[in-house]
């Protein structure tokens, strides 16, 4: 949520440097803030689209960016001192010591990703790649994805399948899809247009989703097509998780129909608060609401494949 909101700021591009170690201290002097003012000024998102900026609005988005990598400095620490701690005492679960080292390698990939995906931005044009945008929270997806799976499989449980669980093995999938879509929107600020709800400015299909040339460039590089795949991946994923949480009350167990009841409540509130930033030509705080909710809809998605696949032991 706070890597959103940072970019929903404009502020990813404040820091132009990339320091680990000595870039988790901020400026702490004048001439300290004077220093990094200037090297962002030497950049063209000074030039471009805030020539003239004052240092007092400078720092507002240089600390918003220095506290998403502070806090991603800290999630690596949080994580790499317990897991060394448990990995000497010989508490770790068998299960969890390759993944526990998959996770922090990943968790460090994730931040030379940022990196790469900020420094697309620190050229000619200010604006960071989509693509590199899509990669660096695909991969936030996939360590956060890790993280729930360990936590879910410390419950001694075994396995069964039912068809409720291929439904929820769906969503689940049809979640990713539609947040990674939702990172291409981003990228590319494909929220910006169309901002009008069911139609996009009154066509089902505007004249400009197969504008670009191959074909295929429009699935990825046109704000209009991906706008338009992101609504109907919601769309579908909306109504398939209302469909699933009504077919779980034909299962005699309480808790399943407890979770999808959940999810399809958070379902409906993604869904309106995606329309809400839409229409609004999406505010920082109903785009960073928006991302915040997509993350619990996943993760009750998460929990009710977990348990749908499974029976607790007797």
């Amino acid at each position: 949520m706070l890597g959103g909101a940072t970019r929903l700021t404009h502020a990813g591009l404040s820091i132009v440097e990339w320091a680990p170690i000595r870039g988790a201290i901020p400026p702490l002097s004048d001439f300290e803030w004077q220093r990094v003012f200037k090297a962002y000024q030497q950049f063209p998102e000074y030039k471009l689209i805030n020539k003239g900026m004052l240092l007092s609005d400078f720092k507002f988005i240089f600390w918003m960016e220095f506290t998403h990598r502070l806090l991603g400095r800290l999630i690596g620490i949080w994580f790499f001192v317990p897991m060394v701690y448990c990995w000497i005492k010989g508490s770790l679960p068998h299960f969890m010591k390759n993944r526990s080292i998959l996770i922090f390698v990943l968790g460090g990939m994730q931040g030379v990703m940022g990196w790469y995906m900020v420094k697309s931005g620190l050229v000619k044009d200010p604006t960071v790649s989509h693509y590199r945008l899509v990669a660096h929270l695909g991969l936030a997806i996939v360590l956060y994805a890790l993280l729930l799976s360990s936590l879910l499989n410390l419950v001694k449980i075994k396995k069964t399948t039912n068809a409720l669980s291929r439904l929820t093995l769906l969503n689940y999938l049809l979640i990713i899809f539609t947040m990674l879509y939702g990172g291409f929107v981003a990228g590319l600020k494909a929220g910006l247009i169309y901002n009008t709800f069911p139609l996009m400015d009154g066509q089902w299909i505007p004249n400009d989703v197969g504008f670009y040339q191959p074909w295929y460039l429009n699935f990825f590089e046109n704000p209009a097509t991906v706008q338009l795949i992101h609504r109907c991946l919601a769309l579908i994923t909306f109504v398939s998780i209302l469909i699933t949480s009504a077919l779980s009350f034909k299962q005699d167990d309480r808790m399943l129909q407890k979770g999808y009841t959940c999810l399809a409540f958070l379902t409906v509130t993604q869904v309106f608060l995606g329309i809400i930033t839409l229409v609004h030509q999406v505010p920082p705080f109903y785009g960073t609401l928006h991302q915040g909710v997509a993350i619990l809809v996943f993760s009750f998605s998460s929990a009710l494949l977990h348990y749908s696949r499974r029976t607790v032991a007797e």
